[in-house]
């Protein structure tokens, strides 16, 4: 009897505590922060012009400054326009761009940006950048993004996970220009039968000389 009752009382503590390790990853998990593109997979035709955000969730970190790298294929996109978005400078903080650069050449964009004064970090979720694409070359290709966030004292925040993107660009139909509005087309002559005009011309000068009187 009392056997039972320690093997019953052990396998509830080693229940408990499979139960306990489970909620604990599962609350570390769900505070990782994340930054991330958004929309992740996105869809354009040839000469579109679209948007992209930089989202970042601080997942209850506070975030003072935060920088990426984002790459992506320039035979394809060509960015127009980076412009920061209202995550750091939530609460009225002030903000200051340390970068912000725009390299089509070789399909690469730079920002960063931190907080101001002696505020603390940003705590919700918001858009750190919007970046302005067009879509000039057909094809998919990955939006790579590299990002790192940093709390008030400085340190980098270590659980941090990156999503990236997808873009496809379908090739543009255009509007089709047809043979007949370059080179008008000129009248056929496939029914006409060669020499008739000529045999015309004939028949009608016999016919005037015949119709003529002759003189005595």
């Amino acid at each position: 009897m009392c056997i039972n009752y320690i093997i019953r009382k052990r396998t509830e503590l080693v229940a408990l505590v499979v139960l306990l390790l489970t909620c604990t990853c599962q609350t570390v998990a769900a505070t990782e922060s994340t930054v991330s593109i958004s929309p992740q997979t996105v869809t354009v035709s040839q000469g579109d012009t679209f948007t992209l955000d930089v989202v970042a969730d601080p997942a209850g970190n506070e975030v003072y400054r935060a920088e990426y790298t984002l790459r992506f294929d320039s035979t394809m996109l060509k960015a127009n326009d980076q412009s920061n978005g209202t995550f750091l400078s939530s609460g009225g903080a002030e903000t200051v761009e340390m970068l912000n650069g725009v390299n089509n050449a070789i399909g690469k964009i730079e920002y960063g940006e931190t907080r101001r004064g002696g505020v603390g970090g940003a705590t919700e979720s918001g858009v750190l950048t919007s970046i302005r694409f067009e879509a000039i070359g057909p094809g998919t290709c990955d939006i790579s993004l590299d990002a790192s966030l940093y709390d008030p004292a400085n340190h980098q925040i270590g659980a941090l996970v990156v999503n990236s993107g997808t873009c496809t660009v379908e090739e543009s139909t255009g509007v089709t220009t047809t043979a007949t509005d370059e080179h008008p087309k000129r009248p056929s002559t496939k029914n006409t039968i060669p020499g008739f005009g000529a045999f015309c011309s004939i028949v009608g000068l016999v016919v005037a000389s015949r119709l003529i009187p002759k003189g005595k």
